[in-house]
């Protein structure tokens, strides 16, 4: 949480900066209405995604609005653009250590030298129960918000590709400690399996999402993935996926059993 709110005080004062610096006549309201979207940035479903069409809807809906903005024009759209700029920029702010419960015994790899350096983020991996089971802490510029972060996050993940990323580095484990495992990680997709979007783990709703790895050209499935989110208020959101080989039987799609372990450890 100490990321989110160090990013919401530099942002409240950087705008507060902006507003006043070579300004004749201050733009109060611009800057109420600025200064409130970050704060809405903790509680509203997606984040910047939501808040900015509906201030800008807002802004031009009435004639005082449209004048307001006609008055304001350059200056609003430039400290826009810039506080969009920052917020990214302040998602370069360190994220904690992933760590896991006694029974995943020690990571197999902790560094992950195929993911972008934005947003911040630590990856670590662990082989247990013949699956490589790979923990994600992940800045989310877009929201401070627990609600949806994992939904949001997850789908633009898919939908940027930072997914593919990532799977390639528990293909590499699988590869080097899975016996008659051979995937070439850089030759694979992942496909999206259709789900209910969550399930129920010992009480608990959380986000889920289900792939299957594929060799690229070939239809065979070769290995399966299991995503589930845990969502944190702050704007750090942890993603623990589970890649299990399809040559390995495992009747419990939802990995019961591992992902309990890992609630039971962050409780």
């Amino acid at each position: 949480m100490l990321g989110g709110i160090v990013s919401t005080v530099f942002l409240l004062v950087a705008l507060l900066v902006m507003f006043r610096i070579k300004s004749e006549e201050f733009d109060k309201l611009g800057y109420i209405c600025c200064s409130l979207g970050i704060i809405l940035l903790w509680v509203v479903p997606w984040g910047v995604f939501t808040i900015l069409p509906i201030f800008l809807i807002i802004s031009f809906a009435s004639p005082a609005g449209r004048e307001e903005w006609t008055t304001h024009k350059k200056r609003r759209s430039a400290i826009l653009l810039a506080t969009l700029l920052l917020l990214n920029i302040s998602a370069l702010y360190p994220v904690s250590q992933p760590s896991g419960p006694e029974q995943w015994g020690n990571p197999i790899a902790t560094e992950n030298v195929n993911a972008g350096f934005w947003p911040a983020s630590e990856q670590y991996t662990w082989l247990h129960e013949g699956a490589a089971v790979s923990l994600l802490n992940i800045r989310t510029p877009h929201t401070m918000s627990a609600w949806s972060q994992d939904t949001s996050t997850i789908t633009l993940g898919v939908i940027i590709g930072m997914h593919d990323e990532r799977m390639r580095q528990s293909i590499e484990v699988m590869n080097s400690n899975i016996p008659g495992v051979s995937i070439d990680p850089n030759s694979f997709s992942l496909v999206e399996i259709k789900t209910e979007g969550s399930h129920n783990y010992n009480g608990e709703e959380y986000f889920v999402a289900r792939f299957d790895v594929k060799r690229d050209g070939f239809d065979p499935t070769i290995a399966k993935v299991l995503i589930v989110g845990f969502p944190e208020f702050g704007g750090e959101l942890s993603v623990l996926s589970i890649t299990r080989p399809n040559s390995f039987t495992e009747n419990d799609v939802f990995e019961e059993k591992i992902v309990l372990q890992y609630i039971d450890f962050r409780h």
